[in-house]
């Protein structure tokens, strides 16, 4: 009697453990579901692993505080309409923020609506200078397009010695033509003169009219802000003209290179890009995220799972020290957070601001990206 009397104890703390632990329902927006003319697919895929695998290592935290993590998706596809419905979609529902917004263009359609509801948004790479603009429910896990692109204009004028420069921004892209502005700022700065911006757009294959507008002109080097598959045919096309010049991309160029350099086939060039993370890094916490990335998923990460994981345990540490597990308790956390450590490095936090953490620089040799060294932020600088 008395062990049964200890079974039925035991069995009523456990359910009563059950009963009262919280369900913490977060968003993921995100394309899930569409192939985009300007990265590879699927983009999405590698931000829910990020998101996945960063939950993952998280539960034995969060089991101590009687936590769990619920994230429900909002696809919007290729479509700027699409992100608008699945922000009100993710803001009619009951999640208490929303972690995504991937690209610079679809993170500035959600963020006045995030903003307005006061739902807070994380968007783990969206690069735009804009975002700081929009408010205290805003969030980047990102440095902004500032930071790059003053770092590629000290790369062009230091190490290969230009003084003019050509850019090549996409016209219906944000975030290319954010970066080329803060490129252009930055060089003029330093001495250089832009000879030409020459926009394109992101879906064009050929790129003639640039072709033929460059070989009239007299520069050093050529900035190419774009994404990753647009980024790839545009130097395709330009060195199969015949226009062996210096190139300079961001981010958007990715840091492995698998299908920009499928893309560019026999074609080559030498340049520089930056990147937040790269697989040859060598500390431990990087070498340990891999290692876990490709045992859960078969595969290498990308820059886009690293920073989806390290923007998701960011998320989870501000829900972790939240008083209040409500949108509001979030956003108080997410404000007074000061520094996180991540894969991707150290964060230095500030409300409404892109974190201040150093960006890796990428050289262009025989079809690969590799690392030159890591760029330290000018810390305190204006952003």
């Amino acid at each position: 009697m008395r062990t049964l009397l200890g079974l039925f104890a035991l069995l009523f703390a456990v359910n009563a453990f059950a009963a009262d632990k919280k369900v913490v329902k977060i968003g993921l927006a995100s394309n899930f579901s569409e192939v985009s003319t300007g990265s590879s697919n699927p983009y999405g895929g590698y931000f829910r692993d990020g998101v996945t695998l960063a939950l993952k290592h998280s539960e034995q935290s969060l089991q101590k505080l009687n936590l769990s993590i619920e994230p429900q998706t909002f696809d919007y596809g290729t479509s700027d309409i699409k992100v608008l419905e699945a922000t009100k979609k993710a803001i009619a529902s009951d999640v208490v923020a929303v972690i995504g917004y991937n690209y610079s263009s679809n993170a500035l359609l959600a963020a006045p609506l995030h903003q307005e509801a006061k739902l807070p948004m994380l968007t783990p790479s969206a690069t735009a200078n804009r975002l700081n603009d929009f408010g205290r429910y805003i969030h980047m896990g990102a440095f902004s397009n500032s930071f790059m692109g003053e770092t590629l204009a000290r790369i062009a004028t230091s190490r290969l010695k230009a003084s003019k420069a050509v850019t090549l921004p996409a016209a219906n892209c944000a975030y290319c033509s954010d970066l080329s502005d803060s490129f252009s700022r930055e060089f003029q700065k330093l001495g250089g003169k832009i000879v030409a911006s020459v926009p394109v757009l992101s879906e064009d294959k050929v790129f003639s009219d640039a072709v033929s507008r460059l070989k009239s002109l007299d520069f050093d080097i050529v900035l190419i802000p774009n994404q990753e598959l647009t980024s790839a045919r545009m130097i395709t096309a330009l060195s199969n003209a015949g226009i062996k010049k210096h190139f300079l991309g961001a981010d958007g160029w990715g840091n492995v290179g698998r299908e920009f350099f499928g893309i560019l086939g026999t074609a080559t060039f030498s340049g520089y890009s930056t990147s937040h993370w790269h697989p040859d890094l060598k500390d431990s916490r990087s070498k340990a995220f891999i290692a876990a990335y490709e045992k859960m998923f078969g595969k290498l990460p990308n820059d886009t799972s690293v920073l989806a994981y390290d923007s998701t345990l960011l998320l989870v540490e501000a829900i972790r020290q939240a008083k209040t597990l409500d949108r509001e308790g979030i956003e108080n956390s997410l404000n007074a957070l000061k520094t996180f450590n991540g894969v991707t490095g150290k964060f230095l936090l500030s409300p409404n601001r892109s974190p201040e953490k150093s960006l890796v620089l990428l050289k262009t040799d025989s079809h690969q990206f590799k690392v030159v060294e890591t760029v330290a932020p000018q810390i305190g600088a204006k952003r």
